[in-house]
């Protein structure tokens, strides 16, 4: 669902192709997968469509890796989301605020430690890189974080949430990778370090959140009769 209101609200973001596991059996599975391979070319992302923390995804670089990466994704979830590998860099802000109103963080930037910012990397080895602020250019920065905001007008958010890109420069510029309504939030999660880097420190930012969220229930008990 989060892919086709991308692309129904003209971002761009990384060559795409969901699935049924009814379709990834039977006789016609290999002509799907061979299409699909094909389409997206290799290295690809095979993912569980409802999953977080980069469980289920595997990179696959070949064809004959196929196979095991949909039996492990089919763990998770029946809808499995194919995706082209992009070779570019990890970006994330942080936005805040109601549908209408948000406003973004100074951006961040993830170096994975391995292949891809994986399970492992997030919570176990700490092996990637964290760099808060970003090494953008001005320019740069100010386009991430208007395009951090269209997104989450797109989505209708609200409250908070963490937009992360692939920037491919050269290349096609900015492509949306995910947008994560729920996103980690210790002192040290990216979300909180990048509005600690923008001005707002950790206590201030709960103040807020707690404001917003008073201020969301108002609306919609308004709006409901309640």
């Amino acid at each position: 669902m989060a892919k086709h209101v991308a692309d129904a609200a003209g971002i761009a973001q990384a060559t795409w192709r969901g699935l049924h596991a009814d379709e990834l059996n039977g006789a016609a599975s290999d002509a799907v997968l061979d299409a699909i391979s094909d389409e997206l070319g290799f290295p690809m992302f095979v993912k569980p469509a409802n999953m977080g923390s980069s469980i289920g995804i595997s990179k696959v670089d070949a064809r004959s890796e196929l196979r095991a990466a949909i039996d492990e994704a089919l763990r998770y979830d029946e809808w499995l989301v194919f995706e082209e590998g992009v070779v570019g860099r990890e970006i994330e802000v942080a936005v805040l605020g109601h549908t209408t109103s948000p406003r973004a963080s100074v951006p961040g930037e993830i170096v994975p430690g391995a292949d891809f910012y994986d399970f492992e990397d997030k919570y176990a080895t700490g092996a990637a890189q964290l760099h808060i602020p970003a090494s953008l250019s001005d320019d740069e920065a100010t386009q991430v974080r208007e395009l951090a905001c269209l997104v989450f007008r797109a989505y209708r958010a609200e409250g908070l949430s963490r937009v992360d890109f692939f920037f491919e420069s050269p290349g096609r510029g900015w492509l949306l990778n995910e947008i994560n309504t729920i996103p980690g939030f210790t002192p040290i999660s990216m979300y909180p370090q990048m509005w600690q880097a923008s001005g707002l420190p950790y206590r201030a930012l709960i103040d807020e959140l707690v404001s917003l969220a008073i201020e969301r229930h108002a609306t919609v008990s308004r709006y409901r009769g309640a």
